[in-house]
C-alpha cells in the first residue's frame, strides 16, 4: 500500500515537472505572439489616424479641395466668405462641393445662389454639417477678376497662301503656339520649304470644298465637290497629305454645300479619320452636319467662325474671341495672315493669362474634351 502511494507521488511530480517544463520552453512564443498583437493594434492605430485628422481638419481639406484664394467673416450675415478663381460656374463649385462632403460622412443642408451680390461674378449660400455634426455656413462666391490657370483654352489660327521673311520672323517672334492653315495645292515648291523656317507651328490642311462660289479658276486648287466619288476624293486627301505630311487635320476653305451634303462630307472624313485627322469647319454654314456626322463616325471635330471683314474690325474679333474663351472654356481665332495682323496679336498671350486661358493648339484644344 505504501508502494502504491509512492508510485502515485512520484507520477504526480513527474507530471508538474514535465507541464513546468513546456511552459517555460514556449515561454519566448507566447511573448512573441503578445508582441505581435500589439505590433498589429498599434499599426491598426496609426491607420486610423488619419480618419481622426479628416474629421478635425475638415474646413481646411474643403478649403484645399474647392482651391479657395481667399476667406474671412461676415459679422452681417454671419457667415464665412470664400472666394474662388473664375474659371468654372458656381453650379460646378456646388457640386464639387457636395461631392466632397458626402464622401467624407457630411451632410449638405442647403445650397441656394445668390443674384444679388455685387462683390463676385457669381455666388451662393451653403449650410452644412461637418462629419463630426458642427455646422458650417459659408457663402461661397467667384472672383470678378481673379482667373483659375488653365481654366479655358484658345487657338489662335493663321489662313495664309504667302510667306515673306518679315512675316516667317514674326511668327518665330510669337511666344505660343499657333496653326497654320495651308492650301496643299496651287502654290508653288518655294513657298511649303519656307515652312520649315517657321517654328512652334502646327500645319492644318486648308481644302477647297463644294460652294456656290466655285467656278473653273478653283480647278487648280482641286476642290473635293459632290459629284466627286468618294475614291477620287481619298485620293485628294492622301495627295494633300503628301504634300505637307505632318498635317495633324483639315479645315474648310469656303465648303459651305459640303458641310450640309452629309454623303460628301462623310466621303472626306472616313479618310481624315483614317489618316489620324481631325476636321474643322469654318464654312460659317448654318445648317452644317458636322457635329452628328462627327459623332457618328467618331472623329474630333469642331464649328468654328473665323474673322470676317463684313461684320467686324480685326480689333473687335480679337477681343470677343478673348472674351469667348472664359465663358465657352474654348476658342479658336482665326484670321489672315499678315503683318499688320500679326502686330495686333504680338501680346495677346500676356492678354490670355490674365483671364486664365492658355494659347494651344487645335489638336490640344479638340483632344481636351
Amino acid at each position: 500500500m505504501i508502494k502504491l502511494k509512492h508510485i502515485v507521488a512520484l507520477f504526480f511530480a513527474l507530471g508538474i515537472f514535465a507541464g513546468l517544463s513546456y511552459f517555460l520552453n514556449n515561454q519566448d512564443k507566447a511573448f512573441q505572439i503578445l508582441e505581435k498583437l500589439e505590433e498589429t493594434t498599434g499599426e491598426h492605430e496609426v491607420e486610423e489616424a488619419p480618419v481622426e485628422n479628416d474629421t478635425i481638419h475638415f474646413e481646411q481639406k474643403l478649403k484645399d479641395e474647392m482651391k479657395i484664394i481667399s476667406s474671412s467673416y461676415s459679422k452681417r450675415s454671419k457667415r464665412d466668405i470664400w472666394t474662388l478663381a473664375r474659371g468654372k460656374t458656381i453650379v460646378v463649385y456646388l457640386l464639387q462641393m457636395q461631392k466632397f462632403v458626402q464622401k467624407r460622412g457630411g451632410k449638405i443642408l442647403l445650397m441656394e445662389e445668390i443674384n444679388d451680390n455685387p462683390n463676385a461674378y457669381q455666388s451662393a449660400k451653403v449650410d452644412m454639417l461637418t462629419p463630426k455634426g458642427d455646422s458650417l455656413n459659408l457663402i461661397l462666391q467667384i472672383s470678378d477678376n481673379i482667373f483659375m490657370n488653365n481654366a479655358s483654352l484658345m487657338t489662335v489660327a493663321f489662313q495664309t497662301i504667302s510667306l515673306t521673311p518679315e512675316i516667317i520672323a514674326k511668327l518665330n517672334n510669337l511666344d505660343f503656339p499657333f496653326d497654320l492653315l495651308i492650301p496643299p495645292f496651287g502654290l508653288n515648291e518655294e513657298f511649303y520649304k519656307s515652312l520649315n523656317k517657321i517654328h512652334n507651328k502646327e500645319i492644318v490642311l486648308w481644302l477647297v470644298m463644294e460652294s456656290t462660289k466655285l467656278d473653273k479658276r478653283h480647278n487648280k486648287l482641286r476642290p473635293l465637290r459632290i459629284h466627286h466619288t468618294a475614291e477620287q476624293i481619298e485620293e485628294t486627301i492622301n495627295a494633300a497629305k503628301e504634300v505637307l505630311p505632318s498635317a495633324a487635320g483639315i479645315a474648310t476653305r469656303y465648303g459651305e454645300q459640303a458641310v450640309k451634303h452629309k454623303q460628301l462630307l462623310q466621303a472626306i472624313l472616313k479618310p481624315t479619320q483614317k489618316k489620324g485627322m481631325w476636321f474643322l469647319d469654318l464654312s460659317m454654314e448654318d445648317r452644317t452636319v458636322v457635329p452628328q456626322t462627327c459623332k457618328d463616325l467618331d472623329i474630333a471635330c469642331k464649328i468654328a467662325f473665323p474673322y470676317n471683314p463684313d461684320n467686324s474690325s480685326i480689333e473687335d474679333y480679337i477681343h470677343q474671341k478673348l472674351r469667348e474663351a472664359p465663358k465657352s472654356g474654348t476658342s479658336v481665332m482665326t484670321i489672315p495672315l499678315t503683318e499688320q495682323n500679326l502686330s495686333k496679336i504680338e501680346d495677346i498671350s500676356k492678354k490670355a493669362a490674365k483671364q486664365g486661358t492658355t494659347l494651344v493648339d487645335l489638336s490640344t484644344l479638340l483632344n481636351s474634351k
